[in-house]
């Protein structure tokens, strides 16, 4: 089908490098609210989460993340303890620790357990308790050292009491005598399970209360008292966390926080909805429990009631569309935690938990011309946001199938799922309404509200649509799961039918490998670039092709920044193809602060140069040159006057700039300090370092800077240099 698409585009190469262009620092925003462990000290409360460690300050109320752009390994973090010296040790997901000092901020990493999974660690004197998918493993904190792992089977807590280790296992509790020679034995191991009275095999939680050992199963909970474990109470509820407070047993289970009355006598300890995990007590004697997806919560006794904390955030970590507002505000969405805003501050989050959505699982966005957010979701359709003046967003419309605009799903009712959504230069609205069971599955409103639709009917491949582009005559490219990509020619007048030309369109028989499209991106040279699970093509001239180099070819995403770069985000990592076609860099967590490797999201900021880079656990921000030049140099200006050099990192930059600048630095007798050529200006701001060609600091004096660009424009500029 690809001799059926005009060749009319015209190929010419604006040729940057990207190698010499300065990549800046990176940033991991992540949400710290799923609380797996934690750990209490004097004044603070550390907490292993899916976004990094989540550190809180009891007596201010203030919370700090860190993240893998601190030093951690990991963000997905599961578990935490604090040694006898105060250092926090920090368990990944892939059974690295990190262990901080907070007093000298300093961070060492420990690869003894990776590749294995560590449940929770338990510090015993200059040693450290390790509970592993294999069993327990003893660590020593002063030689660095493993000494020994006793291999009995997948281990979640334990305890020591009377040096006897009592750890709860998959395959039951199990008890041995820390003064046995050989814990590596056997032998030195005796197993309780439901044949021996638990009320089930696997155990999940264990305690000590009034001299008896409380074990806590997936079917209540049982005391030994050194004979036999007594009858299960709580017997329907799954135990995850058992403490002592005011000397009454707590039981942390999936339906409620349990206060022991008496044998098989419990009440509630106020009621506190969430996902209920771990607990812990305070040094003012007030407990603390953490929750999935909703951070912390404090019983207040005399209140009788909960009080939940939690960082500022993103709504969720899994990031599947970004985009900025014609304001600079960031907007996410997630397939679990609704939509989210970010002003650079302040994360506000709109989701069903707060009752701002029906639904949690957004999957598209787009700004149209009125500043307002559309939000495509897999089930509610659009939900249109308009901002208030505080930057707070209210929901102004909901587009579903309650009055026609958009169709349900085949096979469901008021269910709508929208996969994409995009502006086209006249400021009409198209959306991709996947699975309409009216075959509708490609929509486009104009600001006054009049709607047209495209089907399966027309020509349009397949109903499995799932993102969207245009090219520059402004014809509309549709991709879909596994039928290719369908083109809409419709001659600039979306909304009269009769002259569309739905004929065009790829597919393997085209070139494509495969035809499961899952990204579509349209370049400054006229090249559509096409994702697909299994390579990255691309459409130039009526010929497609096949572009090699990527850092894995399980494409997620690609985009195109101001200045023509191609992003390619990938399930291993993100590839950056250089404007002039050829120049190509790589980031994966291995070289870099990436927060993961599967990418699924890009925004720029066209002002600041700044990418947004959307994870699957998490999102970055990779700070870069690559802005939109001005229109002209009537704005240009310096900063900082006076320039201190104070340092290696001392930089003055002028912004402002347009296309095609050339910046030269001067001395007020006219002496050529520095040229900085267009080659090496990547947008609208260069940065002097304040020293010459030959790479000389340049003594303290005033200095002009010179702007001038091809067309003739010239700007000039002084500056008060300080070279103390």
């Amino acid at each position: 089908m690809a001799s059926k698409l005009r060749a009319t585009f015209i190929f010419s190469l604006y040729i940057i490098s990207i190698c010499s262009a300065e990549i800046g620092d990176w940033k991991t925003f992540t949400s710290a609210k799923d609380i797996r462990s934690f750990k209490i000290t004097e004044n603070k409360i550390w907490s292993a989460t899916n976004g990094g460690v989540l550190e809180y300050t009891i007596s201010d109320s203030t919370f700090n993340i860190i993240t893998n752009t601190d030093g951690l390994a990991s963000n997905d973090i599961v578990a935490i303890e604090v040694d006898n010296q105060g250092s926090i040790w920090i368990a990944a997901q892939n059974g690295i620790l990190n262990v901080l000092d907070p007093q000298r901020n300093n961070l060492d990493t420990i690869n003894d357990y990776q590749g294995l999974s560590i449940h929770e660690m338990m510090v015993y004197g200059d040693s450290m308790f390790v509970l592993l998918n294999i069993g327990v493993s003893l660590y020593d904190i002063k030689k660095h050292e493993v000494k020994e792992t006793y291999k009995i089977g997948e281990s979640f807590q334990a305890i020591i009491v009377d040096r006897d280790i009592w750890v709860a296992t998959r395959d039951g509790m199990k008890q041995a005598s820390l003064d046995f020679p050989n814990l590596i034995a056997p032998n030195a191991w005796k197993t309780f399970t439901r044949l021996n009275g638990l009320p089930a095999t696997e155990t999940l939680s264990v305690e000590r209360f009034e001299g008896t050992i409380v074990a806590g199963t997936q079917s209540g909970l049982s005391f030994y008292d050194g004979v036999a474990w007594s009858p299960a109470e709580l017997d329907t509820l799954e135990i995850r966390d058992l403490i002592v407070l005011n000397n009454q047993l707590i039981a942390i289970t999936n339906g409620a926080v349990f206060r022991r009355i008496d044998a098989g006598v419990y009440s509630w300890v106020g009621a506190l909805s969430g996902d209920k995990r771990i607990s812990g007590i305070d040094g003012e004697g007030r407990l603390w429990v953490g929750l999935g997806n909703k951070g912390l919560a404090r019983f207040d006794e005399t209140d009788a009631a909960w009080t939940l904390v939690a960082p500022n955030g993103p709504g969720d970590n899994r990031f599947h569309a970004l985009v900025f507002d014609h304001d600079g505000m960031l907007w996410a969405a997630s397939s679990t935690g609704g939509v989210s805003s970010f002003d650079g501050k302040t994360w506000r989050n709109y989701s069903s938990a707060n009752g701002k959505l029906k639904s949690n699982d957004y999957r598209a966005l787009a700004v149209d011309s009125r500043n307002r957010i559309w939000a495509g979701s897999a089930g509610q359709g659009v939900t249109i946001f308009e901002k208030r003046d505080d930057g707070e967003a209210v929901v102004v419309d909901e587009i579903t199938s309650s009055d026609n605009r958009l169709a349900d799903a085949t096979g469901t009712s008021n269910y709508v799922i929208v996969s994409a959504i995009k502006q086209d230069a006249q400021g009409n609205m198209w959306v991709l309404n996947k699975f309409a069971k009216n075959r509708r599955v490609l929509a486009v409103v104009d600001t006054a509200g009049n709607w047209q639709y495209f089907t399966t009917l027309d020509g349009i491949l397949s109903d499995e649509v799932v993102t969207l582009e245009m090219d520059n005559f402004s014809r509309i490219w549709i991709g879909t799961e596994g039928a290719g990509i369908s083109v809409l020619d419709d001659n600039n007048t979306p909304f009269y039918k009769n002259d569309d030309d739905l004929s065009q369109g790829l597919g393997k028989e085209d070139g494509l490998e495969n035809s499961a499209i899952t990204s579509l991106a349209f370049d400054r040279d006229g090249v559509m670039w096409i994702g697909t699970p299994g390579r990255l093509h691309y459409w130039f001239e009526g010929q497609v092709g096949l572009r090699y180099s990527v850092i894995n070819d399980d494409i997620n995403v690609v985009a195109v920044d101001v200045r023509n770069n191609k992003w390619i985000g990938t399930g291993g990592g993100l590839s950056v193809l250089d404007a002039d076609g050829f120049t190509w860099t790589h980031y994966s967590t291995s070289n870099s602060p990436l927060v993961s490797d599967n990418i699924t999201a890009f925004a720029f900021n066209e002002i600041t140069g700044e990418v947004y880079i959307g994870t699957s656990n998490g999102l970055s921000r990779l700070e870069t040159p690559f802005t939109k030049p001005a229109q002209n140099l009537e704005l240009v200006i310096g900063h900082p006057n006076p320039f201190i050099l104070d340092g290696a990192d001392a930089q003055f930059h002028i912004d402002n700039l347009a296309e095609k600048a050339t910046v030269r630095i001067f001395t007020p007798e006219g002496v050529l300090v520095k040229k900085i050529p267009q080659s090496q200006i990547f947008g609208s701001r260069t940065t002097w370092y304040g020293r010459n060609d030959s790479g000389e600091l340049v003594a303290s004096g005033v200095y002009i800077y010179l702007v001038t660009t091809e067309d003739g424009q010239t700007k000039v500029g002084k500056v008060a240099v300080i070279n103390p």
